[in-house]
C-alpha cells in the first residue's frame, strides 16, 4: 500500500523543489516578529486571582485606606545569643544613628510621638534607645553592670512582651544572673512615603524593585558592619530575590537547553541536526513572544519563566519525529530531498494531529477563570505552532537542503571527532542565545541569533558544499540494534497483554487514590532557596514572634459609621474577636487575640485627649458627649464633625506632638468626598500562614462572628459589607481557584483530546486508546507529587496540562504508525514491532533529551525552577513508559489481523 498520499506528496515536493522560499519566509517572519518581541513588551501584569468578594475587598482597602507611611520590618538577632548585652546595645544604637544622619536615607524618615515611653521617635526605636536615654553617660560611659540594670528595669516596666519593646518570645528572666535575656528583636523603620512616593502594592511578584531597592538600604544600615548583631529585612524584596534566584539557575537552564541538543546530535549523528535546531528554538523564542506582544498578552512569571522552557521539549518532540522519519527514509536509500517528501508526507498527519490535541489540551487551561493560567494555554498554544513550523518543517527541510548540497562524507575517526567537537560549540552557542533572548537581553539575544545562523549554519554549509560527497546513502535494509531491541520489547509485552493491561489498570487506580490528596499550598521555601536572606527572615520571624505575630489579615467594613448603634455592634465584635481561643491567631501580652485598627481606636483616643475636644469644639462648636460610657460619642452628628476634623487635624497628645496623626485617623476611617460613605478595618495576624490548614482554621473559627456582624448590619442597611481579606485569605482563594482549576481543565483536556483524536482517526477505538496513556501519566505524576512532598501552586499546576500535551504527543505518534504499519503488512504483531523500532525510537530519543535536560534543572539553587524541573523529567519518564509499555498491548487489543489485499477498511477501526 502507498503510505505517501496525493496531497501530502504534492505539498512536500512542492517544498523540496522550492525550499529556499519556505525558509526565507521562515527567516522573514522570525525578522518581522522580532519587532513587536522588542519593542512591546507588555508592561502589566497577569493576574493569578479568580476575583471574587475577597479580592474586591481587598481592593477597596488598598484604593481607600492609603497609607503616608513606607515601613521596613526588621529582626535585628544578636550573635551569641544575648542581644540585651552593652557591645549589641551600643551596635544597635550606633547603626540606628548612622541611619537617621545618612544623607540619602534620613530624610526620609518620619517622625512620630511615642505616648507609652513619651519619646519622640525618628525611624524607629528600640530598647537600645530606651537604655541609651536612661544610663546618665548613655551607652559609652556606661558598665556592663549598669547597662543589664537599666535594661532590666525597663523590661519589668513594660513587660517583655511589650510591643514597644517587640522582644523576641524567646526572652527569658536567667535566675541566676538576676537579668533579662533576649536573643533578638523585631522592630520596623517607618519612612515617609510622602517623600518616597511609592505605591501601597504590597508584597507581589511583578511589582516595582525601587521600594525594594529602598528598603534594602534601610536594612544593611541598621545591621551596619554585623559585629555584635545580625539583621534581615522581613520580605521586602520578593523582587530583588526571584532576580537573583533566576539568576543562579540561568547556568542550569543553559545546561537544560545544552543537553538537550547535545542529545539531538547524538541520536542524529548530525552537525547539522543540532546546529539548524539550535537556530529553529532560537526562532521559536522570537516567534513566541513576538505573536505574544502583537496579541496583548501581559507580563507574567508563566509566560516569562515556564512557558519557553516547556517549548523545548514539545519543540523537540516535534524534532525527533519529524527528523526521525526523514532519517529512516535516507536509510532506505532516498536522496535528502526524496527523503523528506516522502518522510514527511508519511508523519505529517501525526504531527498534526498532535498539534491540534496539543493546542486543544493546553487551551483547556481558559476554563479555570484565571488570567494568568488562560494567558498560559494561550501562549503554549502560539508556541506549539510555532513548534510544529519551525521545527517540524522547516529544521527537517533546511536539513536535507544542506545535506542534498553536501552530501555523506564517508566516515572516519577524525571526522567523528570533528563533529564532536563542532556539535559541542554549536550547543554552547545556541545555548547561549537562547538564555540572552529569554532571560538576559532580548535585543542581544536577537543579534546574537542572526550570528548564530550565519556562523553556526549558512557559512559552514556554504563552506561544506565545496567538497561535494555522494548524496544517496547505499540502503541499510533495517534498524538499528537498540531500534531492533525496543521493538522487541513492546511485541514482547504486546503478547502478554493479558497480563500487562491489568497490572496497568491496577497501578493508575492506585496511583489515582495518591493523586487526588496532593495539597494545595503555598509556601515560599517552594520558591526561594533555603539560605536566601528572604526565607530566612520569615524563619526568624517564626522562632521570634512566635504566637505573637504573623500575617496580617484585614476584616473590611463599609456602613453607616455615624450610626451609634452600628458602632456599638462593632465594639461587641472587636470584644468577640479578642476572646477568642485560636491558636492560629495572633495574641498580645495579655493573652487576648491580637485586633488592631479600626474606629473604635479613634474614639479611644479622642478620650484621652482633652485639647482634641476643646479644639474641636472651639472649630465646629459642637462638643463631644458620651452619656452613656459605652466609649462612642452620643449622636451621628458628633461623630460625622469628629471624623471631619480628626482626619484633618489629627488627635493630639498635647500642643504639639500626635496619639494619633491624620495620617493614622484616615487609615482607621475612611470616608467618600461627599461623607455619605464610611469604611473601616480590623487587623487580626495569622500565625504558620505557610500550613494552609493554618489559613483555614482561622477562617472556620472567624466566619460565625464576622457572618453575625454582616447580618446584623445588613438588617438595618442592606448595602453594607463586611469581608475577610488581605494577604493570607486571597492567596488561599487563589489556590483553591487553581485547585478547580485543575479538576475542570484536566477533564476537559482528556476529553477534547479524545474527540480530536477520534474525528482525525476516524476511530473510537483509536481516539479511547490514545488517551488512556494521558489517564495513566497525570495518574502517576499527581501520586508521584504526594508521594514526595509536592504541593500544587500556580507553577506547579501547569505540569499537568504539559502531561496532558507530552502524553498525547507520545501516544498519537505511536498509534499512527503503528495503523500504518498495520495497513501495510495486516499483522498486528509485526505492527507493534515496527511501530517500536521506528516511531518508538523516535519517542524515546524525544523523551530522554527532554528528561535529562529537565533533570538537570533539578539541580538549580531556585526551587520553582528545580521543581519545575524534576517533575517535567519525571512526567515525560512516565508518558514514555505509559506509551511504549501499555499502549502496545491496548493497540493489538482494539484491532485484529487482516489480509492486506482486503480493500474494505477494518470494521474496528471505524467510529461507531
Amino acid at each position: 500500500m502507498n503510505r505517501v498520499t496525493t496531497g501530502g506528496s504534492r505539498l512536500f515536493t512542492t517544498m523540496a523543489k522550492r525550499p529556499m522560499i519556505v525558509i526565507g519566509a521562515a527567516i522573514l517572519i522570525t525578522a518581522l516578529l522580532a519587532i513587536p518581541f522588542l519593542t512591546m513588551a507588555p508592561t502589566t501584569s497577569a493576574s493569578q486571582e479568580p476575583g471574587g468578594p475577597v479580592f474586591e475587598a481587598r481592593d477597596a482597602v488598598q484604593d481607600r485606606f492609603v497609607s503616608s507611611i513606607f515601613d521596613v520590618p526588621i529582626i535585628v538577632e544578636a550573635r551569641d545569643g544575648d542581644l540585651l548585652q552593652r557591645t549589641s546595645l551600643l551596635e544597635i544604637r550606633d547603626n540606628a544613628e548612622s541611619l537617621r544622619s545618612d544623607p540619602e536615607l534620613g530624610p526620609t524618615l518620619l517622625t512620630f510621638y511615642e505616648p507609652t515611653t513619651g519619646m519622640d521617635v525618628v525611624g524607629f526605636a528600640t530598647i537600645a534607645d530606651l537604655v541609651d536615654a536612661r544610663l546618665p553617660g548613655g551607652l559609652e560611659a556606661a558598665t556592663d553592670g549598669e547597662v543589664d540594670a537599666a535594661a532590666t528595669a525597663i523590661i519589668d516596666e513594660l513587660g517583655p512582651a511589650s510591643d514597644v519593646l517587640s522582644l523576641s518570645v524567646q526572652t527569658r528572666f536567667d535566675e541566676t544572673t538576676g537579668r533579662w535575656i533576649a536573643p533578638a528583636l523585631v522592630t520596623a523603620v517607618i519612612a515617609d512615603n510622602e517623600i518616597l512616593g511609592f505605591t501601597d502594592a504590597g508584597v507581589t511578584l511583578g511589582s516595582d524593585t525601587a521600594p525594594e531597592e529602598y528598603a534594602r538600604s534601610v536594612v544593611d544600615a541598621v545591621r551596619g558592619e554585623q559585629i555584635a548583631i545580625e539583621g534581615w529585612g522581613v520580605a521586602v524584596d520578593v523582587n530583588l530575590t526571584s532576580q537573583e534566584q533566576g539568576e543562579a539557575a540561568g547556568p542550569f537552564i543553559g545546561l537544560t537547553i545544552l543537553a538537550v541538543l547535545v542529545i539531538v546530535g547524538i541520536v542524529f549523528r548530525s552537525y547539522w541536526a543540532l546546529a539548524v535546531t539550535g537556530a529553529s528554538l532560537g526562532a521559536l523564542i522570537v516567534w513566541l513572544y513576538g505573536i505574544s506582544n502583537l496579541i496583548g498578552l501581559e507580563d507574567d512569571l508563566i509566560l516569562s519563566l515556564i512557558v519557553p522552557i516547556a517549548m523545548i521539549s514539545f519543540g523537540v518532540d516535534f524534532t525527533f519525529h519529524a527528523l526521525g522519519r526523514y532519517r529512516e527514509e535516507r536509510s532506505s536509500g532516498f536522496t535528502p530531498r526524496r527523503a523528506f517528501t516522502v518522510g514527511m508526507t508519511a508523519v505529517i498527519g501525526a504531527l498534526v494531529l498532535a498539534l491540534l490535541s496539543d493546542t486543544a489540551a493546553f487551551l483547556a487551561n481558559a476554563s479555570s477563570g484565571l488570567e494568568s493560567l488562560i494567558q498560559f494555554g494561550v501562549a503554549t498554544s502560539i508556541a506549539l505552532v510555532a513548534a510544529f513550523v519551525l521545527l517540524g518543517i522547516v529544521t527537517p527541510l533546511a536539513i536535507s537542503v544542506i545535506e542534498q548540497r553536501v552530501g555523506t562524507p564517508p566516515a572516519s575517526r577524525i571526522r567523528t571527532v570533528g563533529r564532536i567537537g563542532a556539535q559541542t560549540i554549536a550547543g554552547l552557542a545556541a545555548m547561549i542565545v537562547v538564555l540572552l533572548l529569554v532571560f538576559i537581553a532580548p535585543a542581544v539575544g536577537v543579534g546574537a541569533l542572526v550570528l548564530y545562523a550565519i556562523g553556526a549554519v549558512t557559512l559552514p554549509a556554504l563552506l561544506s558544499s565545496r567538497r561535494k560527497f555522494d548524496v544517496t546513502p547505499a540502503p541499510n535494509g533495517g534498524v538499528g540494534s537498540l531500534a531492533r531491541r525496543l521493538g522487541s520489547v513492546v511485541e514482547w509485552l504486546a503478547v502478554r497483554r493479558k497480563v500487562v493491561l491489568p497490572i496497568a489498570g491496577a497501578i493508575t487506580i492506585a496511583a489515582a487514590f495518591l493523586a487526588v490528596q496532593v495539597p494545595t499550598e503555598f509556601d515560599v521555601k517552594d520558591f526561594f532557596a533555603a539560605d536566601t536572606n528572604f526565607v530566612v527572615a520569615l524563619d526568624k520571624v517564626d522562632e521570634h514572634l512566635g504566637g505573637r505575630g504573623g500575617e496580617p489579615a484585614t476584616i473590611y467594613v463599609a456602613a453607616d459609621l455615624t450610626d451609634p448603634q452600628v458602632l456599638g455592634r462593632l465594639d461587641a465584635f472587636r470584644d468577640e474577636l479578642r476572646l477568642l481561643d485560636e491558636p492560629t491567631l495572633a495574641r498580645d501580652a495579655s493573652g487576648a487575640t491580637r485586633v488592631t485598627g479600626g474606629v473604635l481606636e479613634v474614639f479611644e483616643s479622642v478620650w484621652r485627649s482633652p485639647a482634641t475636644s476643646a479644639a474641636l469644639r472651639e472649630a465646629t462648636g459642637v462638643v463631644l458627649e458620651d452619656a452613656d460610657r459605652d466609649g462612642i460619642p452620643d449622636t451621628e452628628m458628633q461623630i460625622a464633625v469628629l471624623y471631619s476634623y480628626a482626619r484633618r487635624a489629627g488627635i493630639v497628645a498635647d500642643g504639639e506632638r500626635f496619639l494619633q496623626t491624620p495620617n493614622d485617623v484616615r487609615q482607621r476611617v475612611w470616608v467618600s468626598d461627599d461623607e455619605d460613605e464610611q469604611a473601616t478595618t480590623f487587623t487580626l495576624a495569622f500565625t504558620n500562614t505557610r500550613r494552609q490548614e493554618s489559613v483555614v482554621e482561622a477562617r472556620q473559627t472567624l466566619a460565625p462572628i464576622i457572618d453575625r456582624l454582616r447580618t446584623g448590619l445588613e438588617a438595618n442597611d442592606p448595602g453594607a459589607v463586611v469581608q475577610l481579606t488581605g494577604g493570607p485569605i486571597v492567596r488561599q482563594e487563589s489556590l483553591d481557584a487553581v485547585s478547580r482549576a485543575l479538576q475542570i481543565s484536566l477533564p476537559i483536556a482528556i476529553v477534547l483530546c479524545f474527540l480530536i483524536a477520534a474525528a482525525f482517526m476516524r476511530s473510537v477505538r483509536y481516539g479511547l486508546v490514545s488517551v488512556v496513556p494521558i489517564v495513566i501519566t497525570v495518574a502517576l505524576l499527581y501520586a508521584f507529587m504526594e508521594v514526595a512532598g509536592f504541593s500544587i501552586n500556580i507553577v506547579t499546576a501547569t505540569i499537568g496540562a504539559v502531561s496532558i500535551g507530552i502524553g498525547i504527543d507520545f501516544a498519537i505518534h505511536y498509534a499512527m504508525r503503528y495503523r500504518e504499519e498495520l495497513e501495510a503488512n495486516g499483522d498486528r504483531l509485526h505492527a507493534v514491532r515496527r511501530a517500536g523500532e521506528g516511531t518508538g525510537i523516535a519517542l524515546l530519543s524525544s523523551a530522554v533529551s527532554s528528561a535529562v535536560g529537565f533533570f538537570i534543572l533539578a539541580f538549580a539553587p531556585m526551587p520553582m525552577f528545580a521543581s519545575y524541573g524534576l517533575l517535567t523529567a519525571v512526567m515525560i519518564t512516565m508518558a514514555a513508559a505509559a506509551t511504549l509499555l501499555v499502549l502496545p498491548s491496548l493497540l493489538v487489543t482494539v484491532t485484529h489481523d487482516r489480509r492486506v489485499q482486503d480493500p474494505s477498511p477494518e470494521p474496528e477501526l471505524i467510529a461507531a
